[in-house]
């Protein structure tokens, strides 16, 4: 079934290359007959290739996903500014593609997709939108919209919703790590025992800072890396630390940037043959990632049957 994209979204080319059925709409409209839309609150600077990632996932499967893109407010104003220049994102993109909260709040969402954002660092209550993203939170739980929280918006929710703190590294967790799966899920059906997952960030939770309640899970845990993925039954959230949805050089790029740059930085872990950046890495996450993304459409599917 087809991605319901943007007419002239960098995606609509990408993924109609590889292979994947894409129908587009107006820019400024919305598509016809979707079995389910979702919305992308993308926190990433480069929203290009983030958005491009996460509608991969989406559209390799059997539903007609409709894939509305968003932003903060505040970000989204200075997008409109006709002085306002961005280092990551071209602004004419984001003025074409993406809507504000304010404009996404009263539109009818099935699922909600909330991205990382390079904040880790940062107290929560310091980033610039937190208030906004405790708008979003709420407006989500409101209307019992399930919620796939990613890396920093994982800890972010987390922190919101049940109390748990973060902790900043002293060095950045880098590479792909061996994950364990603790508990069966529907988001996990059709995997085995476990899974490997691209990492990449400045700070982790800890398990034992976990309220004890059985609606938030524990699914997959890593020796490596730390907790992985939660599932928080009672609000439709699920939390992953971690990217599925990386491409297989996205760690690549991030590498080759900071040496150029000059920036403290690490060969990523378990990720080049033989640990030669000269050599092409694997790509071995790429069915699960798609796997996860396509169960957990199933799940919001089947909670929308179940609620009409």
């Amino acid at each position: 079934m087809p991605a319901l994209l943007p007419e002239g979204l960098p995606a609509v080319e990408t993924l109609s290359k590889e292979g994947l059925e894409v129908v587009t709409h107006a820019p400024s409209g919305r598509a016809a007959n979707p079995d389910l839309v979702i919305a992308i609150l993308n926190l990433m600077p480069d929203k290009i290739a983030t958005e491009t990632q996460l509608i991969r996932k989406l559209a390799d499967g059997p539903r007609r996903v409709e894939v509305i893109l968003f932003a903060t407010g505040a970000y989204m104003d200075r997008v409109r500014d006709p002085a306002y220049r961005s280092a990551n994102t071209p602004v004419e993109h984001m003025r074409r593609f993406y809507r504000s909260f304010d404009q996404v709040r009263d539109l009818e969402i099935d699922g909600l997709i909330i991205t990382g954002a390079p904040v880790e660092k940062e107290p929560f209550e310091d980033v610039p939108y937190w208030n906004e993203l405790l708008d979003v939170f709420a407006w989500a739980e409101s209307r019992q919209t399930g919620v796939f929280n990613i890396c920093w918006a994982a800890q972010a929710a987390l922190s919101h919703f049940h109390g748990v703190p973060k902790y900043v590294l002293d060095r950045k967790i880098f590479g792909v790590f061996d994950h364990r799966i603790e508990q069966a899920s529907p988001y996990l059906d059709g995997f085995g025992e476990g899974f490997r997952i691209p990492v990449s960030r400045h700070s982790e939770i800890h398990r034992e800072d976990l309220p004890d309640t059985p609606e938030l899970v524990v699914v997959a845990d890593s020796e490596g890396s730390g907790l992985g993925l939660l599932e928080d039954r009672s609000r439709r959230h699920l939390y992953i630390f971690n990217h599925f949805e990386y491409d297989a050089d996205t760690l690549k790029r991030e590498y080759d940037r900071d040496v150029a740059a000059d920036q403290p930085i690490h060969i990523p872990a378990n990720y080049y043959p033989d640990n030669d950046p000269s050599q092409t890495p694997s790509f071995d996450w790429r069915d699960d990632g798609t796997r996860l993304y396509q169960n957990w459409l199933s799940t919001i599917a089947a909670n929308k049957v179940t609620e009409n």
